[in-house]
């Protein structure tokens, strides 16, 4: 009676060992994400491209009454603001993108390439938001506009 008792212990205890391997090599399921698309003032955010490109981005912080000064950017790029607001001027730009805009937490926005833009903050705390920049191997991707532009 006894070994019968040990050699069901045994198989038993094999069971949950095998079980437990089996459950291990299965791969990792979804649980507990949330996605949502990302768009920007004109609508989604898509693009393709035909030739090798090279993505950059940082995290921007500007304090309150700070703000990048002028500038344009000569490839695509794409903002999504991760704190406070963002106030966008730019000078031109195609319908939804010149003139002034605000895009606050959670937003998110693409300056048009070539278009020289002001982004500040007239808030009372920081604005963190993230740049990417999409452009081909060794291109410059921003100009600071100098003292006569």
């Amino acid at each position: 009676m006894r070994l019968k008792s040990v050699v069901a212990v045994v198989i038993v205890s094999f069971v949950i060992v095998a079980g437990a391997r089996a459950q291990d090599s299965r791969p990792a399921q979804e649980k507990g994400i949330k996605s949502r698309n990302l768009v920007t003032s004109l609508g989604g955010f898509r693009g393709t491209a035909s030739v090798p490109i090279v993505l950059t981005g940082q995290i921007v912080e500007i304090e309150p009454g700070g703000q990048t000064g002028r500038q344009r950017h000569n490839v695509p790029s794409y903002i999504f603001v991760i704190e406070g607001t963002l106030t966008s001027n730019s000078e031109s730009g195609p319908v939804g993108v010149a003139g002034v805009q605000y895009h606050t937490e959670g937003q998110s926005y693409m300056d048009a390439p070539g278009v020289w833009h002001n982004h500040s903050n007239s808030g009372m705390k920081p604005v963190k938001y993230l740049l990417l920049l999409i452009s081909t191997p060794g291109g410059p991707t921003t100009q600071k506009a100098a003292a006569d532009d």
